[in-house]
């Protein structure tokens, strides 16, 4: 298994591709911690609904991807992967401009199922959403 550093690097590097959806959204990774992360979204027009307000789905995305990055730091990365099965997330308030936090935490990992959950914050330090998540890890061929 590679050292902590390795793979904290690691995590960040695959999040920080211009090619991914990462990217294409604007999030980025802020801190990295064992089964803790925090990533980061500054609001740009393009993640409004028509309402106005950041779309639910880039929250989700947020939330989602914030889990998972937690779920990162506890993974042999080079011998296993890991995918989104279940998800649940309760918008709490609206967020128009700033920047927005997901802090995101393993509450349990096992060897082919691991939850987490994520609290969204937004610049006033507001909780704007919490979501839960459920992943299955594998093994890689």
């Amino acid at each position: 298994m590679e050292d902590l550093d390795s793979r904290y690097e690691r995590i960040i590097r695959l999040r920080s591709d211009p090619s991914t959806f990462y990217a294409l959204l604007g999030m980025r990774v802020e801190k990295l911690e064992e089964g803790r992360s925090c990533m980061a979204l500054p609001v740009e027009k393009k993640h409004l609904n028509a309402g106005g307000v950041v779309h639910g789905g880039a929250l989700a995305s947020l939330a989602d991807a914030s889990i998972a990055a937690a779920l990162a730091t506890l993974m042999d990365l080079q011998r296993e992967s890991m995918i989104t099965v279940e998800m649940k997330i309760n918008y709490l308030a609206p967020v128009r401009e700033g920047l927005v936090r997901a802090e995101g935490e393993v509450i349990q990992k096992g060897k082919s199922i691991a939850v987490g959950e994520a609290c969204l914050y937004d610049a006033g330090g507001r909780m704007v959403a919490k979501a839960t998540a459920t992943f299955m890890i594998r093994q890689r061929a």
